[in-house]
């Protein structure tokens, strides 16, 4: 175990475990929808709980603004896939952390021949209760969004057995500026709630949002990150894509 004894110095990253839990759980709800035929953000709604008390209102409260702001047509993903080199598409996902819910849709495209997803446009809102400092609010909101597009699409450590091996941006890269996506980002206020955290929820959502629109455009599931060109060609390889 790498982390055995301490040998490799660890720090937590922004919204620790959070992106990963929602990459998988997020994933097995669209694949539910999927089965049951049913457009992704709409089986959400039908299984939100219909209790009134504040925490269920509160997902339906981001789910459908995030559906709004980019304007989503209902349709079962991966139901229009294309045989072309270069496909489009877009993903819906939940995300959750200190106490605030998110929910963010994505467009991306997908090279097939090269690997490479480009992550055209995200939307995203959250509740955060209260929001007091709106323009500080939206400002961590944009940095979690990228940091989470940053961290699925590029971002893994990798050592061997005895350090850390990815010491730099070629061997640990980011996100470039030129990848940079559109981002819409909407706060949804709830003034009859306390405040929560605002900083981190939109990076749960990102990673679980691109995966689900992968999917939406190749009809093949990709369910180790980050979503490199090397994963992204051996995933759709062992498919037959």
């Amino acid at each position: 175990m790498p982390l055995e004894n301490n040998h490799f110095k660890m720090r937590h990253l922004r919204a620790p475990v959070a992106p990963h839990t929602a990459f998988a759980t997020e994933q097995m709800i669209d694949e539910l929808a999927h089965g049951a035929k049913m457009d992704p953000v709409e089986f959400r709604r039908t299984n939100i709980a219909t209790t009134k008390t504040d925490p269920h209102q509160r997902w339906r409260n981001v789910l459908d603004r995030a559906a709004a702001s980019a304007k989503w047509r209902p349709k079962v993903a991966a139901s229009n896939l294309s045989s072309e080199n270069v496909v489009t598409g877009r993903g819906v996902a939940f995300g959750f952390y200190a106490e605030s819910p998110s929910a963010a849709v994505v467009d991306i495209e997908v090279n097939k021949k090269t690997g490479k997803i480009t992550v055209m446009h995200a939307y995203v809102t959250q509740v955060s209760g209260l929001g007091v400092s709106l323009e500080g609010l939206e400002s961590q909101m944009m940095g979690s969004m990228m940091m989470g597009t940053s961290r699925v699409l590029h971002e893994g450590v990798t050592f061997n057995a005895k350090r850390v091996t990815g010491l730099d941006w070629v061997s640990y890269p980011i996100l470039r500026f030129k990848d940079h996506p559109n981002i819409t980002y909407t706060v949804t206020q709830r003034l009859d709630l306390p405040s929560t955290g605002a900083g981190e929820p939109p990076d749960a959502a990102i990673p679980a949002a691109i995966a689900n629109a992968f999917f939406d455009a190749t009809g093949v599931r990709i369910h180790e990150s980050p979503l490199s060109p090397a994963r992204v060609r051996a995933v759709l390889r062992a498919a037959g894509k």
